[in-house]
């Protein structure tokens, strides 16, 4: 193509046709418009031909160009509660056993009886991967949390745990041998640097400051020394590379490996472990060389269809979670003032008012009923009896990626992404829903969290009196 990414930008602005007027016209993916322009990728030859003759087109161009958005104004409605869909979300014989497990969590949590080994957590966010742990019996020490709303959260939940630092980078070095005359020996860190330096989601910028934040992770390693260490990311950091072209991934294990420590990668679904989610995950698992045992995971607990050999029980579904909640359609609240629906405009009640479960508003026959712009992601049904899709921080967003209820027509509620990811209802939330909705979207899922622990306890049973070499 002749032009490059900003001169097609320029070009395309001078015309006043907007990105996704332009991939309508070209037949070019949006999200492959906007990473040419901002000079990430180059555009293959296809994509290139195509962009011209859409360009030189100059009548459909003008059509575009003039042609007025669909909705001048939003109008709100609350929509008709049918009886079929208020009957179809019955509850299911597995809600009960579900609510039953997750709020054993936070009761085991509350169990502050003697013995317990400890933790600390580095970016610990509202605190799932640490209530997971502290239901597990160890005593979570401290935290490191940047965002201070989510701190308040944490610390409702972990009222004894210390506060150690907000910004980790921030924690020098003296600060950081403080803390461990204070706090002592603990057993395991926990955490998960941010990952949007590493998700498509994101930029996936190799220069990403965020992306050397596990240094800081390992700096933590070698002042407290832990037996084990976990390391919580998303899948896609498999395929991040460094500056050099390297994966960010080997980064991480060789540089586990220098400080001392065997390290393993595995690729978990957090439905395998009792959550009812889709989450694809990676999990670094690093044992210190001293420590006579393997980096492992436990077996799942979980399973699709049914595995004799595994023993495990079929994964747990969106209604597992939570078909015990009131229904609610959009603008609808309950006593729980967690569980209060969105409200949404009448035209996006209109497009997805007959979409099936499972099926897009992009999937209507009508066209004047399929959105504008987006994906086949967005505006997007779950399905009721089967597990929920990845709960993101854009949970309440009805035009995110699969964030529809299966029934009603709204996106869910702030309680249906906790059941989703594995949160009592007795765990405290506090602050603006978008904090918490920050907070429950980033979070290891407790329950998962729970039996990575009880793994490792296993092993620091027989391991309690090794010390850390010298």
């Amino acid at each position: 193509m002749p032009m490059t990414g900003k001169k097609l930008r320029e070009h395309r602005l001078l015309l006043k046709l907007s990105q996704a007027k332009l991939a309508e016209l070209s037949g070019v993916s949006q999200h492959v418009l906007s990473a040419y322009e901002l000079g990430k990728i180059d555009l293959s030859s296809d994509a290139s031909k195509a962009i011209d003759i859409a360009l030189q087109n100059k009548e459909a161009v003008a059509t575009l160009v003039k042609r007025e958005k669909r909705y001048k104004a939003h109008e709100y409605i609350i929509p008709p509660r049918l009886p079929e869909r208020v009957s179809k979300a019955k509850i299911t014989e597995g809600n009960s056993r579900y609510r039953e497990v997750i709020d054993g969590l936070l009761i085991k949590h509350n169990d502050k009886s003697e013995g317990r080994f400890s933790a600390i957590s580095l970016f610990s966010g509202c605190g799932g991967f640490s209530l997971g742990f502290s239901a597990a019996g160890f005593d979570v020490k401290g935290y490191v949390e940047l965002d201070e709303d989510l701190r308040k959260i944490y610390k409702e939940n972990f009222p004894k745990s210390r506060e150690i630092g907000g910004d980790i980078t921030s924690v020098d070095d003296s600060k950081l041998c403080r803390y461990v005359e204070e706090i002592g020996s603990v057993d395991v860190i926990i955490g998960g640097p941010p990952c949007q330096g590493f998700s498509l989601s994101g930029k996936r910028e190799v220069t990403d400051p965020r992306n050397q934040l596990f240094r800081h992770y390992l700096r933590f390693v070698d002042a407290f020394r832990p037996k084990f260490a976990v390391l919580e990311n998303v899948r896609l950091l498999t395929s991040m590379k460094n500056t050099e072209g390297g994966f960010v991934m080997d980064d991480i294990a060789n540089a586990f490996k220098d400080h001392g420590y065997k390290i393993k990668l595995f690729e978990v679904n957090a439905k395998n472990y009792g959550v009812p989610q889709h989450r694809d995950r990676i999990l670094y698992i690093a044992v210190r060389n001293d420590i006579e045992t393997a980096p492992s995971l436990p077996e799942p607990t979980h399973t699709e269809g049914n595995d004799f050999l595994l023993q495990a029980e079929p994964c747990r579904t969106f209604a597992d979670a939570c078909s015990d909640l009131a229904y609610l359609e959009s603008g609808e609240g309950a006593d729980d003032p967690l569980h209060e629906a969105v409200k949404h405009p009448a035209h996006v009640i209109d497009w997805l008012w007959d979409v099936q479960e499972g099926f897009s508003a992009h999937d209507n026959e009508d066209e004047g009923k399929r959105p504008p712009s987006g994906y086949n992601t967005t505006y997007k049904r779950q399905v009721w009896l089967e597990p929920a899709s990845t709960v993101q921080t854009t949970f309440g967003m009805i035009s995110g990626c699969r964030n529809v209820h299966p029934i009603a027509t709204r996106s869910l509620t702030i309680r249906e992404a906790a059941r989703i990811q594995s949160f009592p209802d007795g765990y405290v939330f506090r602050g603006s829903l978008g904090t918490i909705r920050t907070g429950i979207g980033n979070a290891v899922p407790p329950l998962l969290a729970y039996y990575v622990a009880m793994h490792i306890l296993d092993k620091l049973k027989f391991c309690k009196n090794s010390q850390p070499p010298n």
